[in-house]
């Protein structure tokens, strides 16, 4: 077919067709400087003027690729660069993208018509939790189906498209497109346009229905009781599907606690995706055999304790890290830490309560957060240098001006600048607001500055527990932020910033008074900062080192 002609790119070798939709056609690439397989993505023109009427550029691709740079998780298909394609009907623009070898979820369905319980838990809870993290970054997905769920030839699912309704050119159309069959029926709220993510979840319930049966969900007046039409599918499984198909989304559950319900519903097994590859990976895959069948009985009672003693909040009760199957991106603990001299090193069981909450109190530095961070030396307190510009936003004072009353509370000065409009002022009054909330015991302060969900919230939250419990406060805590610079394509709802951080040297103390450890000064740093507007006033979403 004419349309399908195979277009030609400055320095890659185009291949065979992998896929085509109404937007655009996917083809195979390689990069010949190195070698390496890509995935080529051909914008059809017709489909780019449909959405806005200019055609979509280079430059419009690329300044999406940096705002979508921010992300980064272990079950994502990222995109790499835009490209000039020379020739053939979708010439123009094209996109760069990881290779996913085994094909799309879509393509293994209709090759064998629908997968083993255990198929689907191992696609849907990879799934849940990339989405689970988008969500925490301040994106949704606004397509998740069977063509955007692609697997490696380990049979490792990843989700692709993040951003492709932007890189359109129509970010606000995102939360009522999609693909049918697999897009939530209740009305786009229109207040909360693009920070929808519990569309993104109904699209992930319909596509468990979708693995397990072969047929998207019809809607609820019309649908059967899943066990009519798979009969072996778990009770917790069918539970969790219909919670997410809810047509009530308020009823619906996060993206997290939808991966673990799936999770330890049943034993996760491995994908047969023989039936549905391309001639040319077959000899690649790992899991082209058929998968065993449950062994039941003992074995598989002893499988499923262990998936809820994993996946349980008591799970550090029995030495287990909590956790589902999947790596995540989150930022690793270091397995030491000092304080005032000692060394004191993380360990299971019980220690002298002295010093598994001063270990709290210098964990600052591996949380994830911007003040100090992994590999950095102790050095004094650094106070940011005057004049860096006009994007360089003042900082808020530690202590209020001589004059104003005794009793004014301190964070109101500091709301007040985190409610700055400017993202590089609010992130200012933000970090003001942080350190009040360790250096005094007001932990409360830190919903004000962190978006609920976020890698920015759970890294705070390991660390205020255990001062929370014990009463503790880190006294003295102060961080300081310099040359803050907005980076290109942020917008109304999310900014990237780059800015340089230090913290100050600070003591934790217990309930009475009683020094019971000491942080040093963290060193000056290069960081990037994610921030999503909620609720119209802006969060933190992610700390990412600086470039």
């Amino acid at each position: 077919m004419e349309e399908l002609q195979r277009p030609r790119v400055p320095g890659y070798t185009v291949g065979r067709l992998l896929g085509h939709g109404g937007s655009s056609t996917v083809w195979l690439a390689v990069e010949e400087r190195t070698g390496r397989e890509f995935a080529l993505k051909c914008f059809r023109r017709a489909a780019r003027r449909a959405v806005r009427r200019e055609a979509v550029t280079q430059e419009d691709i690329r300044r999406e690729i940096r705002i979508l740079s921010v992300l980064d998780h272990p079950h994502l298909i990222r995109a790499h660069n835009a490209v000039t394609v020379e020739d053939g009907t979708d010439g123009g623009t094209g996109l760069i993208m990881d290779y996913a070898p085994a094909g799309s979820l879509g393509g293994l369905v209709a090759a064998r018509g629908q997968l083993s319980v255990g198929e689907s838990v191992t696609v849907l809870t990879p799934i849940a939790q990339v989405l689970g993290y988008l969500h925490g970054q301040g994106f949704t997905h606004s397509d998740v189906s069977p063509g955007n769920v692609l697997f490696t030839s380990h049979g490792k699912p990843m989700l692709s498209d993040v951003g492709m309704a932007r890189m359109l050119g129509d970010p606000a159309a995102a939360p009522g497109r999609g693909t049918p069959g697999f897009t939530d029926p209740a009305p786009v709220d229109a207040v909360r346009v693009g920070l929808q993510p519990e569309r993104d979840v109904y699209a992930l319930a319909a596509l468990g229905w979708f693995c397990l049966t072969g047929t998207p969900p019809p809607r609820t007046a019309d649908r059967p009781p899943l066990t009519l039409l798979v009969p072996e599918v778990p009770r917790e499984l069918v539970a969790a599907l219909e919670s997410g198909l809810n047509e009530d989304r308020r009823l619906r559950p996060t993206a997290p606690a939808f991966a673990t319900a799936v999770y330890r519903s049943a034993p996760p097994l491995p994908l047969d995706l023989a039936p549905a590859v391309h001639p040319t990976v077959l000899p690649e895959l790992v899991t082209r055999l058929h998968a065993p069948a449950d062994p039941g009985g003992l074995h598989e009672k002893v499988q499923s304790l262990h998936r809820r003693l994993t996946t349980s909040k008591w799970s550090r009760l029995f030495t287990v890290p909590q956790k589902l199957p999947f790596p995540t991106s989150g930022p690793a603990l270091p397995v030491a830490v000092h304080g005032k001299g000692r060394h004191a090193q993380r360990e299971h069981g019980r220690k002298a309560r002295r010093g598994v909450f001063a270990a709290a109190a210098v964990a600052i530095a591996a949380a994830g957060w911007w003040f100090t961070g992994p590999g950095v030396t102790a050095a004094g307190p650094v106070t940011p240098a005057a004049g860096h510009g006009p994007s360089t936003a003042p900082a808020v004072p530690e202590t209020l001006p001589a004059g104003t009353q005794e009793q004014a509370d301190p964070a109101d000065a500091a709301r007040q600048q985190a409610g700055s409009p400017d993202p590089a002022a609010a992130v200012q009054g933000l970090s003001s607001l942080r350190s009040l909330a360790f250096g005094s015991g007001r932990f409360d302060l830190l919903d004000e500055v962190n978006h609920a969900g976020s890698a920015a919230a759970a890294a705070d939250q390991r660390i205020r527990e255990p001062l929370q419990a014990s009463g503790h406060t880190l006294a003295g805590f102060m961080g300081t932020l310099s040359q803050v610079q907005a980076e290109e394509g942020g917008t109304a709802t999310r900014a990237v910033l780059a800015l340089t951080s230090a913290a100050s040297a600070y003591e934790e103390k217990d309930a009475q008074g009683a020094v019971v450890a000491a942080g040093d000064a963290g060193a000056e740093q290069r960081l990037r900062i994610v921030l999503v507007s909620v609720d119209g006033k802006w969060r933190v979403s992610e700390i990412l080192p600086g470039s």
